[in-house]
């Protein structure tokens, strides 16, 4: 088991340089397009009854924590929003479970985790998604010693990360039956090489859709010698993963949300019959 509190020294310091300029850059984008995301998302009704459990850390001693549990079902989705989505995550949500219901997947019950991702420093959110992705485990391992039957667990962006995480950190003997990154918010070497490789093990599947148009994780993750996880996949093909590749029906980073093609492959990936070939369709919103 690689040493998950260990510095990540990538070919990395220059990519993370890189990581820091683009940032820098869309700083004021990033704040603008929430703003706007947030009213798009306060003005619409949603089409499904998505409970959110909040994930937070409560103080010096008491760690991160959950303030509910997960419904115990035969079918449970579960989103992770990812940077600014804690706004907007019904909404995000809503979109994701809306593609996959088209698709043909019926969740008996529906869950947003929202955790505390709205703020301008994005690598102090990017560390949190470790202490979320351990409390959305802790989370599924109450889930099945109740009894719950399968989770479905779809985490955007930061998201991407706080899932990967989620099937890291369970303990031994439990395994969270689909895990889906969206424009994962990562390096592939974190995937392969580092970070969540033994995670896979604890999945009964793990489908990563990626986007060569997602140029913000493009920008941001990758470089020489590694690849961005939700713009070219992993880079390696480790047993129960797969990288989707939604390239022509996903146009942004945002497009992941609410896609017919990433939500008609994941359904069908349920179901037991995936089209593991690339895909092809449309559109989405909001940011990391």
């Amino acid at each position: 088991m690689a040493d998950n509190n260990k510095q990540r020294s990538l070919p990395g310091e220059s990519t993370r340089t890189n990581r820091r300029a683009v940032l820098k850059a869309t700083g004021a984008t990033v704040v603008g397009a929430t703003g706007l995301a947030a009213v798009s998302g306060s003005a619409s009704a949603y089409s499904h009854e998505i409970e959110t459990i909040e994930i937070d850390e409560g103080g010096w001693f008491s760690g991160w924590s959950a303030d509910g549990s997960l419904p115990v079902a035969d079918e449970v989705f579960v989103f992770i929003h990812g940077w600014f989505g804690d706004s907007t995550v019904s909404s995000q949500a809503d979109d994701v479970l809306g593609s996959l219901e088209d698709g043909g997947y019926d969740a008996d019950e529906a869950v947003a985790l929202e955790w505390p991702a709205s703020t301008i420093n994005f690598f102090g959110a990017e560390s949190d998604t470790e202490d979320v992705g351990e409390v959305a485990a802790e989370l599924a391992e109450e889930f099945y010693d109740d009894g719950g039957g399968n989770i479905r667990l779809v985490g955007h962006s930061l998201g991407g990360r706080c899932v990967l995480w989620a099937a890291t950190k369970l303990s031994s003997g439990y395994e969270i039956d689909t895990v889906a990154p969206l424009g994962a918010a990562a390096d592939g070497s974190e995937l392969c090489e580092d970070l969540w490789i033994d995670g896979i093990d604890n999945a009964g599947e793990v489908r990563n859709y990626h986007s060569e148009n997602d140029s913000t994780v493009g920008a941001a993750y990758g470089g020489w010698g590694d690849t961005a996880l939700g713009n070219e996949g992993a880079g390696c093909d480790p047993d129960g993963y797969t990288d989707v590749d939604v390239t022509d029906s996903v146009s942004s980073h945002m497009g992941f949300l609410g896609d017919e093609a990433v939500g008609a492959d994941l359904a069908a990936a349920i179901d037991g019959d995936p089209d593991d070939g690339d895909d092809d369709d449309d559109d989405g919103w909001g940011w990391w």
